[in-house]
């Protein structure tokens, strides 16, 4: 399989969360087609025991054994509000129009298009040890379909537009999904409390040409693979690849909003309690390997049925597995749309279904002293002193 070697690059400021440490993913040309960087700033969040952004587990992985919370994040509608920079967007495929200073809340940059997150998207049963080890079955993520471009301008000068997208995409999961998530270094799962976390797990998308139909997503075109993709509910990413063969440049930021914090403000807010963000970015490879038993005897790819718990809606998906090279009778997939870079965003509602009576956490921080106890605590502290001295 392929795998994306970070770099541990920089770990130069404080401003505005603590020491930051900036991870880089060289994109090499003969891997991916384009050429450039993807970086990816921590913004000074770490996970349980100091794990980083290039960390996807806790000490030994996930133990089913010791589940401490289960939790459901469902996507919303972009609310237009957040932090990232406008983006110049063109219509995908033929270029015009061009809409400028683009709000980029919720939106999908992939190369210079753009395609807007609707809400539904549903990560169910999201599986959380005591140690902070997520696990989540590919099946319990269901991505929305993607079909269409919701403008506003951010400067606020040229009015709304929606555009019916020449491209639509049915993104899903292939592989089960692990990674860490920091709400077990809380004082309580669902407490107002800083927490955030990440997952990689193995991606594809189908592409489709529009139809014209209502509801029918489309010509089917092809599949694209993505292997480890990461999806962060934390800190900044910045995609500058360069595409090739017309020499466009692919430049796009986006900054994920913290679990419980208000996207104005960056502060924790009760308003805004388990309300989330998360995004990620890569680029689409040449290439990848995949196992034998993807396709049937004939030689197609083996498809199945998978459905949205939250819409109720189904859609037809490869049943595929991506592998190593090298894996015995494994296949390679050549990706029509290779070389192209690209930056999901989303904004959700995260819901805890379960907490483990017994324990959620090997962490488990004792909650902050209410002021009038904390202000006993220092007289009867005072008073020991002073009973000490007079012994003395």
């Amino acid at each position: 399989m392929l795998k994306k070697a970070s770099l541990l690059v920089a770990a130069t400021f404080i401003a505005p969360h603590a020491w930051s440490t900036t991870w880089t993913t060289n994109i090499d040309s003969a891997t991916y087609k384009s050429a450039g960087t993807i970086t990816f700033n921590d913004m000074g969040y770490t996970g349980p025991t100091a794990v980083g952004a290039n960390a996807f587990q806790v000490g030994s992985g996930f133990d089913p054994s010791r589940v401490g919370q289960v939790q459901t994040v469902v996507t919303k509608d972009p609310d237009w509000l957040t932090s990232d920079a406008p983006k110049t967007v063109i219509g995908d495929l033929t270029g015009t129009p061009t809409y400028s200073n683009g709000n980029m809340d919720g939106q999908v940059n992939f190369y210079n298009w753009a395609y807007t997150t609707v809400g539904g998207s549903t990560f169910r049963d999201m599986k959380i040890d005591k140690a902070g080890n997520y696990f989540v079955d590919k099946n319990n993520m269901a991505f929305q379909l993607y079909t269409k471009y919701e403008y506003r301008d951010a400067t606020g000068v040229n009015p709304d537009a929606t555009r019916n997208t020449n491209i639509n995409f049915q993104p899903y999961a292939t592989s089960d999904a692990r990674g860490w998530c920091g709400s077990v270094l809380t004082s309580d799962p669902a407490a107002l409390e800083r927490m955030a976390g990440q997952v990689t797990f193995d991606f594809a998308f189908d592409v489709y040409f529009e139809s014209g139909i209502p509801g029918d997503p489309g010509n089917y075109s092809s599949t694209q693979l993505v292997p480890d993709f990461a999806m962060r509910s934390y800190g900044e990413y910045v995609v500058d690849v360069t595409y090739p063969n017309s020499a466009t440049s692919q430049h796009f930021t986006g900054q994920a909003v913290e679990n419980n914090t208000n996207p104005i403000t960056g502060q924790l807010d009760e308003a805004w309690k388990n309300q989330v963000s998360f995004l990620g970015a890569g680029v689409v490879p040449k290439m990848v390997w995949v196992s034998a038993d993807s396709f049937e005897a004939d030689g197609s790819q083996k498809w199945v049925e998978r459905c949205n718990s939250t819409t109720g809606e189904c859609a037809w998906a490869w049943d595929v597995t991506m592998v190593a090279e090298g894996t015995p009778d494994a296949k390679i997939h050549y990706n029509v749309f290779a070389g192209y870079a690209f930056m999901m965003r989303a904004d959700g509602t995260r819901t805890l279904t379960y907490v483990n009576p017994e324990g959620w956490s090997d962490y488990a921080v004792p909650g902050v002293p209410e002021p009038e106890t904390y202000a006993m605590m220092l007289v009867g502290l005072a008073l020991i002193a002073g009973t000490m001295r007079k012994r003395s």
